[in-house]
């Protein structure tokens, strides 16, 4: 079994450790995107649209994606 997995941020590919969160996507793709996340100037949702925080669970080809906080 491959211990890596393939998740998208933003439609970028990141190699991750299975059981790593979106947290650690992030910080994979990007650590400045996700100093953004955890003070709350960018919101993570999943392809469904749905807020994910950044302790969320991720599987192979989960994808991510980040925006600007609504006011």
């Amino acid at each position: 079994m491959n211990e890596q997995i393939t998740v998208f941020v933003d439609g970028r590919p990141v190699k991750i450790y299975r059981g790593m969160l979106v947290k650690h996507a992030l910080i994979a793709c990007d650590y400045a995107l996700y100093k953004a996340a955890a003070c709350g100037e960018v919101v993570v949702v999943d392809n469904h649209g749905f807020v994910l925080g950044l302790e969320g669970a991720l599987q192979e080809g989960s994808r991510v994606f980040t925006g600007p906080r609504n006011k």
